[in-house]
């Protein structure tokens, strides 16, 4: 398994989408998240996307030099239309009118309708944390995952993530996850280092539980995480993409990178003193850190630890990129004539 400089990842993936159509600032901030979404641990997120997204315009799923625009505003609320181009790109102007809307409001709410897949949704509650106040977003997705008791796809792995702000010099607090019990992208990262899954978080396509990725691929199904819990918190999500943001089954059927987002700003000022805040975050983060590991723990960490410390660890070392995936990414750059 190859060990990738994340610069040449970067310049890769910028190449690669500057080739399907891609402006260069586009390039630029959709490469980002995906070189980030690597560099944080996250590989589900990252440059193995590639091969979507480009197939995904040959196809006609996304429209490479679409512009995402505000559609509406209302109070503290906004809808912002993604015009079916870059998800990033549609989710960056979105955090940014709910940042808008919070700083004159309080609070900012915003739906992104014909929106394609936006990546890792940690980064967009950072930069609302960034800005002094409470983050959370939600998505929903083409169906993957069975609900509790079922067998079926029906539900999208649906991430939930917030952020919070902290301390001076010290970054935001952030949590991200699905509420599936394992990504569909590191079920796909799985395959292609051949590896096994660990039980309970796949059904093939017989509704049975295996660990072998390729039954998922075959018509199977993920399975929510904590039961009945992460498929309580995954219809909610289900819902407000589609009735808010519009991503109803027919228009994730034709979009099959389709998401409907929704992204909260709470500014934290109207509520209490953004400093008091901060440390009141820190004190709990002190505390979390200083509670006793279980047995078999080295410590306790924060939500987001771990990625900040792969993030370091990565950038010294290389992104580890499984070799299928590897030659997968160099046969796309020879099709697209761009050096990898």
């Amino acid at each position: 398994m190859p060990h990738i400089p994340s610069e040449r990842l970067r310049r890769l993936a910028e190449a690669a989408l500057g080739a399907v159509g891609a402006s260069t600032d586009d390039a630029r901030l959709v490469a980002d998240s995906l070189v980030e979404a690597n560099l944080t641990g996250h590989d589900s997120h990252g440059v193995i996307r590639l091969l979507n997204y480009c197939e995904w315009c040959s196809a006609g799923s996304i429209d490479p030099t679409s512009r995402p625009r505000v559609l509406s505003r209302r109070g503290a609320t906004a809808v912002v239309d993604g015009g079916w181009g870059w998800g990033m790109v549609a989710m960056t102007l979105a955090v940014e009118t709910a940042i808008g809307l919070a700083a004159e409001a309080g609070v900012g709410a915003v739906a992104v309708r014909r929106s394609n897949h936006i990546g890792r949704v940690a980064p967009y509650v950072a930069r609302i944390a960034e800005a002094g106040m409470v983050g959370v977003a939600v998505t929903n997705a083409n169906p993957a995952v069975a609900p509790y008791g079922g067998t079926g796809r029906l539900f999208g792995t649906n991430p939930i993530a917030w952020g919070l702000p902290r301390g001076s010099g010290r970054a935001p607090l952030v949590h991200d996850i699905a509420t599936a019990a394992v990504a569909e992208g590191k079920v796909r990262v799985a395959r292609a280092k051949g590896e096994t899954l660990p039980p309970g978080l796949i059904l093939n396509v017989a509704g049975q539980p295996s660990v072998d990725p390729e039954d998922f691929y075959a018509g199977g199904a993920l399975l929510p995480f904590g039961g009945h819990k992460g498929s309580g918190l995954s219809v909610l999500i289900q819902i407000l993409g589609r009735g808010l943001a519009a991503a109803d089954p027919e228009s994730l059927a034709t979009h099959r990178g389709g998401n409907g987002p929704v992204v909260i700003a709470i500014d934290v000022r109207p509520f209490a003193d953004l400093d008091a805040f901060a440390a009141e975050a820190d004190a709990v983060c002190d505390q979390i850190t200083a509670n006793p590991p279980a047995d078999g723990v080295a410590e306790v960490l924060l939500p987001g630890e771990a990625e900040a410390r792969s993030r370091l660890r990565r950038l010294a070392e290389g992104v580890p990129i499984a070799d299928r995936t590897w030659n997968d990414l160099q046969t796309l750059a020879a099709e697209l004539g761009v050096s990898a």
